[in-house]
């Protein structure tokens, strides 16, 4: 088993895009270079959640590029400002397209591929690439699709949803191992029928270095929100889809707006971020003369958001309702991680981990009334607010990528020393 691994990655989502998808191996890629190991990727040119390729990188069919140490390898793919599933499927087949390409014909060496779903179109080009390089093949799992987005209603297509499941079921089938994010996942997966000793759960945590050394200057960071450093702060900062449900945070923020009295200091909401769900979010906050308490703040370099998120009285993190309960979205490491108390509106697994960590206050996903009490319940024990913060910082390290790393590096380790022994 060689010292030094070489690594080829293959995710369509890759900084400068944000969100958890890019976020996730844009820092183990960097952790695993410094640990010594060789890291390659294949994704494709950055437009989430815009749907707007970078004018640096327009029209252009593949590009090569350095970033923290990774060697990146960007193929093309269809992306279009108009956010809709046709479009967003056009996406997906795009990229399963060309990264099959660079698989097939790039120049590559490698001791493990991992490929890291959703969509799971992306085993397809994994699979590739670790055939033609005869190396085993790791399968990271964020979230279990077709069934995730079956069940959302986002995908009612039967002969789709079939396509998908063969994908799915012939890639867990291919893999050496899979990696899942949250124990609720390997459970499900267990249920589906993979081995059990196939799956490793590697959660998605969170980077605790961007959070060190942080301006303490809150009032500046807040007015260059366009926010009143004087009153309680919710700020909820990520993608504006239709799975984070964000509209229960304009009807929290028109409940108290309606009764101005219900806390001694005003409460304003900051939403930051881009997505599908933006304009409509923002429209909203026009029609329903909201913008005196809300405020939709454009998308935010990710260096920054460690500031915004420290200079917040309170985070939000939400979900729609789903029948999945089991996703935990990788912001609420992040919220921990800012030393901030954590507002969550989701059902399952993030409610639970606020309740073992008490780093914040749960209700039901799309509750807005109980989001406001929560709130409220903040406002009036400012203490116990501070002491929520400091009980998540304690249980963000507990998931901080620096030490993640090493559990993925020893699955890597281990299906790499078995596919070098293997007859």
């Amino acid at each position: 088993m060689p010292a030094r691994l070489d690594i080829l990655i293959v995710n369509q989502f890759f900084t400068p895009e944000m969100g958890a998808p890019a976020a996730r191996f844009q820092d183990f890629g960097r952790l695993l270079v410094e640990r010594g190991h060789r890291v390659q990727i294949i994704t494709g040119f950055p437009n989430s959640p815009s749907g707007i390729i970078p004018e640096v990188y327009r029209g252009r069919l593949r590009q090569r590029e350095t970033i923290d140490g990774v060697e990146v390898s960007r193929g093309w793919i269809y992306a279009s400002p108009r956010l809709s599933s046709w479009t967003k499927s056009a996406g997906f087949v795009s990229f399963a397209l060309s990264a099959s390409l660079w698989s097939a014909f790039g120049r590559f060496s490698s001791d493990v591929v991992i490929s890291t779903s959703p969509p799971p179109s992306v085993g397809i080009p994994g699979m590739i690439a670790a055939r033609r390089l005869g190396v085993p093949m790791v399968f990271d799992v964020r979230d279990i699709w077709p069934e995730a987005i079956a069940e959302s209603g986002r995908l009612r297509s039967p002969r789709l949803i079939r396509i998908l499941e063969t994908i799915e079921k012939n890639i867990y089938e291919r893999a050496a191992a899979i990696t899942v994010v949250t124990d609720g996942k390997r459970e499900r997966l267990i249920e589906k029928g993979v081995p059990a000793e196939k799956i490793r759960v590697v959660p998605n945590g969170v980077d605790l270095s961007r959070f060190e050394d942080i301006p303490q200057d809150r009032t500046a960071v807040l007015r260059e929100l366009g926010l009143d450093p004087g009153g309680f702060v919710v700020v909820y900062a990520g993608i504006f889809n239709p799975p984070q449900g964000l509209d229960v945070l304009l009807e929290a923020a028109k409940i108290l707006q309606a009764d101005e009295h219900a806390a001694a200091t005003p409460i304003q909401f900051a939403l930051v971020g881009d997505g599908s769900e933006r304009a409509r979010l923002a429209q909203r906050v026009q029609n329903e003369g909201l913008s005196r308490v809300v405020q939709l703040v454009p998308e935010q370099p990710r260096e920054r958001i460690p500031a915004i998120l420290s200079a917040a009285s309170a985070i939000a993190v939400t979900l729609r309702k789903r029948r999945d309960t089991h996703t935990v979205p990788s912001k609420i490491y992040e919220s921990m991680a800012s030393g901030r108390p954590v507002l969550v509106s989701a059902d399952g697994a993030p409610a639970q981990i606020l309740l073992e960590s008490r780093s914040g206050l749960a209700s039901p996903a799309e509750d807005a009334p109980g989001l406001v009490q929560a709130i409220l319940t903040l406002t009036r024990d400012p203490a116990e607010a501070v002491a929520m913060g400091q009980r998540g910082r304690q249980h963000a390290i507990r998931y901080d990528r620096r030490v993640l790393v090493e559990r993925l590096e020893e699955v890597l380790y281990s299906v790499a020393d078995a596919g070098s022994t293997a007859p």
